[in-house]
């Protein structure tokens, strides 16, 4: 079970239309390699107060909030990838073996 309350996103205007630090996990579960990053990503996960909103998109039934914001952040579409969005800013972003989750809670947010 995850330490982490995932949620679900219908709209990305969600994620970057707005002033709260959101964490946006893009996720295969066609994946191993994806679901073993996320696993590690969720068990070294510390509750930390910069963070508000943590977003699960499965890049297979979300096809298109992830390009969405692959496209609005001129990012590859990659998988396992992680976004750290503040108030429409990319802050931080990683994927693969790069996705560490204490590089995130580091960032000045």
């Amino acid at each position: 079970m995850s330490k982490i309350k995932w949620l679900s996103v219908d709209d990305p205007k969600e994620i970057y239309q707005n002033n709260q630090t959101s964490i946006v996990f893009k996720h295969s579960p066609r994946c191993i390699i994806s679901r073993i990053v996320l696993k590690k990503f969720e068990y070294d996960y510390a509750p930390s107060s910069k963070i508000d909103n943590f977003y699960l998109v499965n890049v297979i039934s979300e096809r298109q909030i992830s390009n969405e914001l692959s496209h609005l952040y001129n990012l590859n579409h990659e998988s396992p990838q992680v976004l750290l969005i503040k108030s429409n800013k990319l802050l931080f972003d990683a994927s693969h073996s790069d996705i560490k989750f204490k590089d995130l809670i580091n960032i000045n947010c």
